[in-house]
């Protein structure tokens, strides 16, 4: 669900011109202000913060925020303590928004105080300035007092710059021992236990969350025991009712969470919800009861049975033979007749639902249709914040007020018209927004998609015509309820043939619709390419901004990957220069990186890196680049706590072999060699299989992961130990790597849907990311067939087919992305193209057609939007140059980047026969 954005242009109350005031009117010529991004750092010039301590933070609501700001900036000038607030006034209603990380939640202003004795005197003085202002209560500090904005907690001011073992940058604090440590942010109060609290109080909560959870009691009468989603809001709980028995759902808002200028917060939306569910009544929950405790709002509700109407379609899509075909169309049919009643229902009580959504209509046991979370039910015409689920809010309604009068039924039909789009089709129809807008209408967006499903989707076929007519571009030409349920009696065929006004294929006016991707994807790339000084070359998405630059997930390196490709086929001077660009800015860059040895990912480390600057020396014929490339590869560690490819061990390893093939240098294969030794070393066997876990006390976000895919696990480490296997021609590298392929066909779920496998080893079937290429069967696949290649054993071809047909099938559900999305999967069908011929090409162009219906335009170029599916970012792993990357080599061939043809013997590699047989090594 999104709030939306306020109208463009309105950026509210002008903060920075408020702080400007008080610096003038106090005096204070050497103080100075700096905006950058979100924050605006106020501050005397030159003076330079500790590395770490006890910090303030003041929170606000937007309407308190330019008082706090005033009365909180004098206290700060007056004690020459720097600090930084908010930027905008929009960035104050987001930072207290419910969707904001509710860790974070409140931050307005952050005061880094000299000393602790100074924490002492600022505390107090703040408190006193802002007593009485409004302002949320900040879960991961503890107020100066009950009720206080003010608030302290234990954190790092410029700290210990760190690059942690997934390559994001961090300001780490020092521990006594002289160990960093990550400073972290969670939902309650926890400093580290050397820190000596500023003011009397308990010790706080460990860092770490408890393994079970907290058994509370509210009212004394409601006894939870499960937290079903925390938020910034606060959160959604089983509990059972002392007093009947019976299981309930408790939600909670804080209080000043989600307020806007009204000066209404989460607390009067779950009041709105409770009045709704009386007007409601018999459609969804029962009101049990809604009571206030401290300052925050509960609402106690009966529990619907059964499951979201999304995870029934989804569960019934994924037991199907063919994705592709839909659901039957009498179950769509009958779906789709329930859900125009239950909405008819809803504005005959005099509501529009403003969120009718799959997510929002719950499917019971006995299959009646029942609402949830009817929060932003309201009457048309009274005033109230715009609330829509993207995908879902009608057009006129997404572009009007933030603020304004409900609007009236029409909004919900267009919304009902998604719904049946999603019954038929298993799909949201969200789409990355064109800019400018209006570009196309959003029925012309879902009929890219419809003209994809009606070929083999008798759903589709029947369907197509109620989702254009509920999703009208004019509200006054939508479908009402009575009209669709009376279409949807009367039309019991389905047709035999397109519906008109689709065709069977989406055509391109201007071409292929690939080539058109291809030329306006390379073209945003090079618009949007930053300065050489810059500290990113291009933007990334918000998590890999703050990643290593020069890795390929989230950096240059996986950019130039693309544009090396991209010269290749298309030779163009515009491509060679900002190849040459891009390996400049990252040797320039490689110079100013720490002493440590660098990470040694292929992803998320420097393996690839080196890998993409040989690449882009070999084609720019810069021996000196080539030089610093295979200077870096040689300066990875070999040995690494965690094994796996994309982070880890196996992708050095990699590297290594890569860069032997292209110089012939020996070192390269002893070092490749060296690191299969460690990770045949680091292998752990159970009943199941070899396994490659990370240990449990590693750095890292993956700590205690045990792997079965291919960036993470067996599938990735597998690959490394053929590809050394097949150069070395040691047979226990390739007896270990059968062993992994041994692995993955135990673990292998097959079903109607073709194969599949979890994420980890612990998990249950059915689980993780199923299909992709870190974690499914698109990367699984990439491994099995090239074993297969390399040894003949026909369960690994059988199996990597139906893989292939996996991933195939579950196209419509599929994100963009290399990672984990389309492009990915379709270098996996390309593979098997490779391997076998057949029917894996045009199974790849139908993944290139699924991609086409995702695109943006933006400024007249057609784009696709990243793993979001929202944005458009140039990123390899998560973005477009990666799905660029699958469409040059779907058009125009070569190697799959990043990865040797394993199982075809390369310069010097030995073949099976050979290894098998102890014959000598093929020449060169």
């Amino acid at each position: 669900m999104a709030l939306g954005n306020p109208v463009a242009g309105d950026t509210g109350f002008p903060l920075q011109a408020l702080v400007r005031f008080v610096l003038d009117d106090a005096g204070t010529p050497d103080w100075e202000t700096a905006e950058s991004g979100f924050w605006c750092r106020v501050g005397p010039v030159a003076q330079e913060r500790r590395v770490q301590g006890w910090k303030l933070h003041v929170s606000a609501t937007p309407l308190s925020a330019p008082e706090v700001l005033v009365r909180a900036t004098r206290v700060l000038v007056r004690h020459r303590c720097p600090f930084k607030f908010a930027a905008r006034a929009e960035y104050v209603e987001e930072l207290t928004g419910i969707r904001y990380d509710r860790a974070q939640c409140g931050k307005f202003i952050t005061a880094y105080p000299r000393d602790d004795d100074q924490l002492r005197a600022l505390a107090e003085d703040l408190d006193q300035a802002t007593a009485g202002l409004p302002g949320p209560r900040i879960l991961s500090d503890r107020p100066y007092r009950p009720g206080s904005v003010v608030h302290y907690r234990y954190g790092a001011f410029r700290g210990v710059p760190h690059v942690s073992n997934e390559s994001v940058h961090q300001a780490r604090l020092q521990a006594p021992d002289g160990s960093t440590v990550e400073d972290l942010r969670n939902p309650w109060f926890s400093p580290p236990d050397w820190a000596e609290l500023p003011f009397p109080g308990p010790p706080g909560r460990p860092g770490k969350a408890p393994s079970a959870p907290r058994q509370v009691l509210l009212r004394d009468r409601y006894a939870v025991h499960d937290a079903i989603r925390h938020s910034a809001r606060g959160g959604v709980y089983r509990a059972v009712d002392r007093q009947t028995g019976d299981e309930v759902i408790v939600k909670e808002a804080r209080a000043h969470v989600g307020s806007w200028y009204t000066g209404l917060d989460a607390r009067d939306g779950l009041r709105a919800e409770a009045a709704a569910l009386t007007v409601l009544a018999g459609l969804g929950p029962g009101l049990v009861e809604l009571f206030d405790h401290e300052d925050r709002t509960f609402l106690v509700e009966t529990v619907v049975p059964g499951v979201t109407l999304a995870r029934w379609v989804h569960e019934r899509f994924a037991a199907l033979r063919d994705f592709g075909t839909g659901l039957p169309v009498e179950d769509v049919r009958d779906m789709a007749l329930r859900l125009a009643r239950l909405l008819g229902e809803i504005h005959d009580r005099g509501l529009v639902y403003r969120d009718f959504t799959p997510n929002n209509v719950m499917v019971t046991p006995n299959g009646e249709l029942r609402l949830i979370d009817p929060e932003f039910a309201a009457r048309p015409g009274e005033w109230g914040t715009r609330a829509y689920t993207p995908g879902y809010g009608a057009p006129e309604y997404v572009r009007g007020p933030r603020y304004g009068p409900i609007p009236g039924f029409t909004v919900d039909l267009f919304a009902l018209g998604a719904a049946v789009f999603f019954l038929a089709t298993g799909t949201h129809a969200a789409f990355a927004a064109d800019e400018p807008a209006d570009r196309r209408t959003v029925v012309e967006r879902l009929d890219g998609v419809l003209a994809l499903a009606v070929e083999h989707n008798a759903a589709a076929r029947t369907l197509a015509p109620a989702v254009r007519g509920l999703c009208a571009q004019d509200p006054e030409d939508r479908w009402s309820t009575a009209r669709l349920i009376d279409w949807l009696e009367k039309h019991s065929e389905e047709p035999r043939s397109a519906p008109s006004g689709f065709l069977p294929r989406p055509r391109d006016p201007g071409g292929d619709p690939v080539d058109r991707l291809i030329d306006d994807g390379l073209a945003h790339m090079l618009a949007t390419m930053a300065d050489d000084g810059a500290e990113r070359l291009w933007q990334s998405t918000p998590f890999g901004d703050g990643t290593d630059p020069c890795n390929v997930q989230h950096g240059a390196a996986g950019v130039l990957v693309t544009l090396a490709q991209a010269d290749a086929a298309l030779s163009r001077p515009d491509l060679r220069a900002a190849m040459a660009r891009t390996a400049s800015w990252l040797t320039t860059r490689l110079d100013l990186t720490d002493a440590r040895p660098p990470l040694p990912g292929l992803c998320f480390g420097r393996a690839g890196t080196a890998w993409a600057l040989h690449d882009a020396a070999r084609r720019l014929d810069d021996t000196g680049l080539a030089e610093r490339a295979e200077r870096l590869a040689l300066a990875l560690p070999l040995r690494w706590a965690n094994p796996d490819l994309f982070h880890g061990a196996a992708g050095a390893g990699l590297a290594q072999l890569r860069l032997w093939r292209a110089t012939g240098r020996e070192e390269f294969l002893d070092r490749a060699a060296a690191c299969a030794d460690g990770l045949a070393e680091a292998a752990v066997r159970g009943d199941d299989g070899v396994f490659w876990p990370v240990p449990a006390d590693f750095d890292s976000a993956l700590a205690g992961i045990t792997h079965l895919g291919y960036a993470h696990g067996v599938a990735g480490v597998g690959a490394f130990l053929l590809e050394a296997a097949l150069a070395t021609g040691r047979e226990n590298l390739l007896t270990l790597a059968g062993e992994a392929g041994d692995t993955l066909i135990r673990a292998a779920e097959r079903g109607a849907w073709g194969a599949r496998w979890r994420t980890d080893r612990t998990a249950e079937n059915g689980t993780g990311m199923l299909y992709h290429l870190c974690s499914g069967a698109s990367g699984v696949g990439t491994f099995l067939i090239r074993l297969w290649r390399a040894t003949g054993e026909d369960t690994l071809r059988e199996l990597a087919e139906e893989a292939a047909t996996a991933v195939h099938r579950a196209r419509p559900f599929t994100g963009t992305a290399v990672c984990h999305g389309l492009a990915g999967n379709g270098d996996f069908l390309l593979d098997m193209d490779q391997a076998l011929g057949g029917p894996y090409r045009a199974m790849a162009e139908d993944l290139a057609a699924t991609l086409n219906t995702r695109h943006a335009l933006r400024d007249g170029r057609a784009l696709l939007p990243d793993e979001s599916g929202t944005r458009v970012t140039v990123d390899y792993g998560v973005g477009l140059a990666g799905t660029l990357s699958f469409l040059l080599r779907l058009r125009h061939g070569g190697p799959r980047p990043l990865l040797d043809e394993a199982g075809r013997p390369g310069r010097g590699a030995t073949p099976v026969t050979a290894i098998v047989t102890g014959a000598d090594e093929v020449p060169a």
